[in-house]
């Protein structure tokens, strides 16, 4: 059985809009969380990639979210909580 899992790839720092040279400095930051995402995927398998999102807001951290498939193990005993109302 397949599940779908995401990991996050988030700027560590953000760089104020209004200092010298603030743009450079912005996509360099950029591509190297590129970069992170993409030696993740080929980490995992390009295969096993579901979808690739980059967010990039006007103000705040940049980030790359990876969505992809993973193997689970379907004899392990799942818990899932039951309502009061409901039966098991």
């Amino acid at each position: 059985m397949n599940a779908i899992r995401h990991s996050t790839f988030v700027e560590s720092t953000v760089y104020p809009i209004w200092s010298w040279n603030a743009t450079a400095r912005r996509e360099r930051k950029r591509e190297s969380i590129r970069q992170r995402a993409e030696e993740f995927i080929n980490e995992i398998g390009v295969d096993k990639v579901v979808s690739v999102t980059e967010h990039a807001p006007s103000f705040g951290p940049f980030s790359v979210v990876v969505w992809y498939r993973e193997a689970v193990n379907t004899d392990d005993l799942v818990l899932r909580a039951a309502d009061d109302k409901h039966s098991a």
